[in-house]
């Protein structure tokens, strides 16, 4: 049973969420297809914003390593030293619940369980884990943020979190400055709020992204919303905007995933065709003057099955299961390794893809020998309990996450593998 939920709701980042014809309910891919395109795809497990801290989904279990110094451990503990044991969050196999879904802001972290309810831990200033009062600045276990509300996909930004429910409804928490809560305030502390359906054109929503400090909205008739940092007009919107300005020929019903960084939006359409606009020299582009602007999307690359953004760049994986990264060039002084490239470019890795996890400035992917391998910012112990050096292409294994899951799993588990 805990296998095919992961395999059903983790494909469902990737794939379009249908909505049926005169209901305002959202209907999942059936579990058949789902599986199929799962065995033949490379899993984006979680997209994070974490900066310092080590996340993954496995077998239906949070795994956490790194920095766990504002409680992002979920073991009822606030602290944790950064070079201690990886760990998977005991509260939920305790209670025997599967994760589906997994995301993450800066320094908290939030889960998806497959009854549908919303879960969330680490720090809570802004009530980004928690979504209310009650919890504290630091919950050090998993709060119970949205229940028996039928949540289908998750979302979080930098400092805020975003829910969609099988009826259309998108809910919303956390920090909300920059008008990326989406309430029609620009308030720093946000409980959750279930922004109106008019929002939305009275439609219900079939998909949800984010940005540092942007969400993202599709509703049922395809149209394209976007509220918080506008990477096109460089506005800070309160409300949801329609995005008026997508390429000809590409309506909101082709795209298939929508995301976004710092200043900049990005979305992969259904033919496999990815297009961004916003501070060009993160967009692949070849675009090198920093402030220059794209102010329409353009397309980056084409042939792409999944697609993740963070902060400064992204990473696509092709139907080929090739890799591909770009955003901030090499050597710029705003990163201090190669992660992303002025273009799109292929990068080496050891063995065949089966996962991904992706952090702000890193990344961590597992291949079908059980393997993980970290590339980008390394400090806090993400990659090695021993250093914290930085890391270039392809990357070096981290070999003591592996083995703490085969502790706790058997050593016959093959870690990564979607189950």
């Amino acid at each position: 049973m805990k296998l095919k939920k992961v395999v059903l709701f983790t494909s469902c980042m990737f794939f379009s969420l249908l909505v049926k014809a005169g209901t305002d309910a959202v209907n999942l891919p059936s579990t058949k297809s789902a599986n199929l395109k799962s065995k033949s795809a490379v899993v984006i497990s979680s997209a994070s914003n974490l900066v310092d801290t080590g996340l993954t989904l496995e077998k239906g279990d949070v795994w956490v390593w790194g920095f766990r110094g504002s409680s992002q451990q979920g073991n009822g503990k606030s602290f944790e030293m950064s070079n201690s044991k990886p760990a998977r969050v005991k509260y939920f196999a305790n209670k025997g619940l599967s994760i589906t879904q997994l995301t993450a802001g800066t320094y908290h972290i939030i889960a998806l369980d497959e009854k549908g309810n919303v879960w969330g831990w680490g720090q809570n200033g802004y009530h980004e884990a928690s979504g209310n009062n009650c919890a504290g600045n630091y919950p050090s276990s998993p709060v119970l943020v949205l229940n028996k509300k039928n949540v289908v996909m998750i979302s979080a930004g930098e400092y805020s979190s975003y829910a969609l429910t099988k009826s259309g409804d998108v809910y919303t928490w956390g920090h909300g400055i920059y008008g990326q809560i989406g309430n029609g305030k620009k308030d720093a502390v946000n409980n959750v709020n279930k922004l109106p359906r008019q929002y939305f054109n009275n439609r219900p929503v079939v998909l949800i992204g984010d940005g540092d400090n942007t969400g993202y909205a599709i509703n049922n008739a395809g149209e394209v919303f976007g509220w918080g940092y506008d990477s096109a007009t460089l506005l800070f919107q309160a409300k949801p905007k329609k995005i008026t300005n997508l390429p000809r020929g590409v309506n909101g019903k082709d795209i298939v995933h929508i995301t976004g960084g710092d200043r900049f939006t990005a979305f992969l359409t259904s033919s496999g065709d990815v297009y961004g606009m916003g501070e060009g020299i993160y967009l692949g582009l070849n675009i090198t003057k920093s402030g220059e602007k794209v102010t329409k999307p353009r397309r980056i690359i084409r042939n792409i099955n999944a697609l993740s953004c963070q902060f400064m760049g992204c990473v696509a994986i092709d139907k080929n299961k090739r890799l591909w990264t770009w955003g901030v060039a090499d050597g710029s002084n705003l990163i201090r390794i190669p992660l992303y490239g002025r273009t799109p470019t292929r990068r080496n890795h050891i063995g065949n893809l089966t996962k991904i996890d992706m952090g702000k400035q890193h990344l961590i992917y597992w291949n079908d020998k059980g393997q993980a391998f970290g590339v980008g910012h390394g400090a806090l112990h993400k990659f090695s309990q021993q250093t914290n050096v930085d890391v270039g292409w392809p990357g070096r294994e981290i070999k003591f996450v592996v083995d703490e899951m085969k502790r706790v799993y058997g050593k016959k588990h093959i870690p990564g593998q979607g189950k």
